[in-house]
């Protein structure tokens, strides 16, 4: 074994630097937070060649004096905490001080910075990461740190980079994720010169939001706030028609750090159970306050995940408000989407009347032999426009008013049946515009729900002639392992020997002639998963499962009164909005939508 020894001080930083600087996106981090640290309303980040050939970061902070430049680019020298007890309470985004020396140690820096008040400022140049120059320099209040050719003296690690366009734009994610976190500071990112993104700095959550992601997503995205003591929540959850295929688009935010924390992202898409498709995420934006004594942020070198001291709570706390709202508040898919401020109204309280067609006269029921069988125009039979005609039944008033009586907090639209179109929706007039409904989500969350409800109270029905079911050796473990959770349900399964069993009764509620093929559906989704699920879990999957195969299909024709008691159910519902796989059960074409089409 060779002598240990000490590296030397260029050596040492380069190691530090490796685990701090990683690539461009790592400097603007720390040079950005180093700026909101001094107290900075304003900065500007400018990159050329994605922050390669050169990254520029300009703040109006507190700036720094002459003394405390030729400190800043020493290892460990920080302003930020002075003993171990202060990490305990970190209420900075930098603390370590190893940002200056770790860049300056991988590429060329030069820094100009003012105290206000001051007359004249304070240049730096720097080489190798030590300090090449210092002179007094004119420049306005606050800090530039410009960080040239990155990486230049670590060449290994600079073809490890990928293109600069790829790099842009880890930074421009980087940045808008901190102006988020930020919203009372004005950020602008440039590239040559060019300003490529800006937020207001108004203070305001939603603002910083409708900059980052647009005004049409910023428009989809519903208010959240919670508390409970010190701990408190300020979010804007997208509806689930802005989910996305991954995490891009979860951003995390504690006491104005944007970090990683897993336990809070999955109580988020907890929260979403249910609501968006298999394989979909959320999009949201939370910030959290805790106490800095809850919160361990010295976990990992850069900074970005952070530890929690009280994680349950602060994961039923967000998963409980998200639930509130998202369950709460009609979250309803446009049929057609609003671009900008496209649309302009004389009369921005306005509100068109729908009348209830004549085929649904207020009139006592009639004979049927009142009613002209022949459809107003002449249509094929078995032509799907014939579906849309509705049946030539004369419906009372009580009854298409019957959601008055039923939704007492009014979240869910009153709504009244109009149509079936292909048949496999359900067209409905309601207050503002026409609802389309999909007949078999619909339903599908119509007996999810019910079949919840009734947990733990499923009666058996002993099937007229046992299923026997020969089973591969995998699914015949998993079987065995379930049994009890079969039994609560209200199946009846008997061992026969082997891999063997016998179906002799299934759950009462299930769709005639299908026992067999929903438990082995049941079997196919736990074997495999390594553990027997909890009695909720398995509810669930069983209710899902259930509502699946007992809902009405598409291109199966209801009468009125079906459309009717389906609208009905689905407006009991908890969560009307989505079937349990999370695909919308209803779209909604306004009246606003209708007279812009029709150039009104």
């Amino acid at each position: 074994m060779a002598a240990i020894i000490i590296l030397d001080e260029f050596t040492a930083g380069q190691i530090a630097a490796g685990e701090v600087v990683e690539r461009p996106v790592s400097a603007v981090k720390e040079l950005v937070e180093n700026a909101l640290d001094a107290g900075a309303s304003r900065i500007t980040i400018d990159l050329a060649e994605g922050g390669l050939g050169r990254i520029t970061v300009s703040d109006n902070g507190c700036g720094m004096t002459a003394e405390d430049v030729q400190l800043a680019f020493l290892r460990h020298a920080t302003s930020k905490i002075k003993s171990a007890a202060d990490l305990r309470r970190v209420n900075t985004l930098g603390f370590r001080g190893e940002a200056l020396p770790s860049i300056a140690a991988v590429a060329k820096v030069a820094m100009t910075t003012r105290v206000p008040g001051s007359i004249t400022g304070t240049r730096a140049e720097l080489q190798a990461g030590s300090l090449a120059a210092v002179s007094p320099a004119g420049c306005a209040p606050g800090t530039t740190v410009e960080v040239n050719d990155l990486f230049y003296n670590t060449p290994a690690r600079r073809k490890t980079m990928k293109n600069p366009s790829a790099e842009g734009a880890l930074c421009g994610e980087l940045v808008s994720k901190m102006a988020l976190a930020r919203p009372g500071v004005r950020f602008e990112l440039l590239t040559h010169g060019k300003r490529v993104f800006y937020t207001p700095g108004t203070g305001r959550l939603i603002d910083a939001v409708t900059a980052v992601y647009g005004p049409g997503q910023g428009k989809e995205m519903i208010a959240v706030s919670a508390a409970d003591g010190e701990l408190s929540l300020d979010a804007y959850a997208g509806k689930p028609s802005l989910s996305r295929s991954n995490r891009s688009h979860l951003t995390i935010i504690v006491n104005g750090r944007y970090v990683r924390c897993p336990a809070v992202v999955t109580a988020i898409e907890d929260a979403y159970r249910g609501l968006l498709p298999q394989g979909r995420r959320p999009v949201a934006v939370l910030s959290l306050t805790v106490a800095p004594e809850q919160l361990d942020v010295n976990v990992h070198p850069a900074k970005l995940e952070v530890r929690l001291l009280e994680e349950k709570r602060v994961a039923s706390m967000v998963a409980g408000a998200l639930r509130n709202v998202l369950r709460g508040d009609p979250v309803i898919p446009a049929a057609i989407a609003e671009r900008g401020n496209r649309y302009h109204y004389k009369e921005p309280g306005k509100s068109i009347f729908m009348q209830v067609p004549a085929i649904f006269s207020p009139e006592p029921e009639q004979d049927q032999s009142a009613v002209n069988p022949e459809p107003v125009d002449t249509v094929a039979t078995g032509s799907p426009v014939a579906s849309i005609l509705p049946d030539k039944t004369v419906i009372p008033a009580e009854r298409y008013k019957f959601l008055e009586d039923t939704v007492e907090d009014k979240k869910f639209p009153i709504l009244h049946p109009l149509a079936q179109l292909l048949p496999t929706y359900i067209l409905a007039g309601g207050e503002d515009g026409l609802y389309i409904i999909d007949q078999h989500a619909a339903h599908e969350r119509v007996l999810y729900e019910e079949c919840l409800a009734g947990q733990g109270n499923y009666p058996s029905q002993c099937l007229l002639v046992p299923e026997t079911l020969e089973l591969e050796h995998s699914e015949a473990s998993i079987v065995i392992d379930l049994l009890p959770r079969f039994a609560e349900t209200g199946f009846v399964i008997e061992h026969f020997g082997g891999d063997t069993f016998l179906l002799r009764g299934a759950p009462s509620y299930l769709p005639a002639g299908r026992e067999k093929e929903l438990f082995l559906d049941m079997v196919d989704f736990f074997n495999g998963k390594g553990s027997v699920p909890d009695q909720a879990d398995f509810f669930k999957r069983l209710a899902s499962s259930i509502a699946c195969k007992g809902a009405i299909k598409a291109g199966e024709k209801m009468p009125f009164g079906a459309m009717e008691a389906l609208l009905k159910r689905l407006a009991r519902a908890e969560n009307p909005f989505t079937c349990p796989h999370g695909r919308p059960t209803i779209i909604h074409l306004s009246n606003r939508d209708l007279e812009t089409r029709f150039k009104r």
